[in-house]
């Protein structure tokens, strides 16, 4: 009766332990590394890059004659314009260092562990090999 008793509470104790994280974790503060108007802001810039590189490829491809490729240029040249402007201004705005969408490390408060990690705020585990910060 006695080995039955402490091998429910052992198995109650080794579940409670395998769920707490699970459930922790739901109740966690997560917070974005980066704004969401710096986000859409980097994205629009990237994508109407890609824009006018694919452009370009398809002129020397052949697939665009002179006329056409010319006027799409100059429309997404345009577009890429205000696509930058508005990144920068979206970064200014978050004074934060951001670099082609990647928050440079230093440029928030950010936590460095033991292990030379460096995680984002408001972290409670470090990223690079789980302990508790």
């Amino acid at each position: 009766m006695t080995l039955l008793l402490l091998s429910a509470v052992l198995a109650t104790v080794v579940a409670l332990a395998i769920i707490r994280p699970l459930v922790a974790r739901r109740t966690a503060i997560l917070a974005d590394a980066a704004p969401g108007a710096l986000l859409d802001a980097e994205a629009r810039r990237r994508s109407t890059l890609a824009a006018l590189k694919d452009l370009e490829y398809d002129y020397l491809g052949g697939k665009l004659d002179q006329a056409d490729y010319l006027a799409q240029r100059e429309r997404l040249g345009y577009e890429a314009l205000a696509a930058i402007r508005a990144a920068e201004s979206a970064q200014a705005a978050a004074g934060e260092g951001v670099v082609d969408g990647i928050v440079v490390p230093g440029a928030m408060e950010r936590i460095t562990h033991a292990c030379g990690f460096v995680n984002p705020p408001a972290s409670r585990f470090c990223a690079g090999c789980g302990k508790r910060l």
